[in-house]
């Protein structure tokens, strides 16, 4: 009997609690309705939102497409002897910059009872001394490379295009570089080469980046940033990314007129930064909103707490 009026009470109880949820919601509906049948009192409680603003402008934007790679020298070689002989004489150090047909080391050839001029081992290119791969006192042979010189007046850096972007990439296009080694520091070059396949297994197209590295900065080896500039626009108009709210399927952008808010569709053509290119829906010197955005709707009453 006892557990027969508690589970009673028990069923009173949350009838009225559904009760109460219902009357609540029930209010809350309705004060919403009066306030967009725009009622003399619903007007009068009206609430402003408070949000900031940016104003629209007009300026340089540039798309880019940001990538990494590996720095080589232009030109890489081995330099081989072609005689075989005993390394008399080395003449050269690594680091050391060379010119071409400078003399690198001496082979002796001489043999026993027969004696012959010191054959000499030149660059075929002028730039720096990498390697030697050899000392003296030892025993040089064609076949064998007895030093490696780079030539590091310009620099490739070496990047993979994906497959996506390659309609947009070419050479002859421009593009800035910057490593690690020397932070805020940027190196101008160009897109130079282009490899004719797409490799299967990256679905990417290998490509070189040329810089010029007059002071020898940039040191094969170094990974870079590379940024390809696709496209500049020295009068775009621009606004914050941060306006830009997703809604159904489209980004729009809510601007402040009189106190409430319209909302825009601008077409957005690119992006960089913080800043987006749009056109269309916008005027220089509108205010579009860019904290607050999202507890607002077309035609909300605003209240502009900051203007950036």
């Amino acid at each position: 009997m006892k557990k027969g009026i508690r589970r009673v009470l028990v069923a009173v109880i949350i009838i009225v609690v559904i009760a109460g949820l219902g009357g609540f919601i029930f209010t809350r509906f309705k004060e919403r309705a009066g306030g967009r049948q725009g009622g003399p009192q619903a007007e009068a409680e009206e609430y402003a939102v408070p949000v900031a603003v940016a104003r629209v402008v007009t300026g340089l934007l540039s798309e880019t497409l940001s990538l990494y790679g590996t720095i080589y020298p232009e030109k890489e070689v081995n330099i081989f002897t072609t005689v075989t002989g005993k390394v008399d004489r080395i003449r050269v150090e690594e680091g050391d910059a060379v010119v071409r047909d400078q003399v690198l080391a001496e082979i002796d050839r001489a043999q026993t009872g027969l004696t012959y001029a010191p054959a000499q081992v030149e660059s075929t290119i002028t730039g720096v001394v990498k390697a030697v791969l050899t000392e003296e006192g030892a025993t040089a042979a064609p076949g064998a490379p007895l030093f490696q010189v780079v030539d590091m007046d310009r620099v490739e850096v070496a990047i993979d295009i994906p497959e996506k972007e390659l309609a947009r990439i070419e050479a002859g296009l421009s593009a800035e570089v910057e490593v690690i080694a020397y932070p805020g520091r940027v190196f101008r070059g160009e897109v130079v080469k282009l490899s004719p396949v797409v490799d299967a297994l990256t679905r990417s197209r290998a490509a070189r980046v040329r810089v010029e590295n007059r002071d020898y900065l940039l040191k094969p080896g170094m990974f870079g940033e590379v940024r390809i500039l696709l496209r500049e626009e020295a009068q775009a108009l621009l606004i914050p990314i941060a306006a830009l709210v997703d809604k159904e399927g489209e980004r729009v952008v809510y601007v402040v007129e009189n106190g409430r808010v319209r909302l825009a569709r601008p077409r957005v053509d690119f992006t960089s930064g913080e800043l987006a290119m749009v056109s269309g829906g916008l005027a220089k010197g509108d205010r579009v909103v860019v904290i607050g955005q999202q507890n607002i709707e077309d035609g909300d009453k605003v209240n502009v707490a900051e203007e950036r």
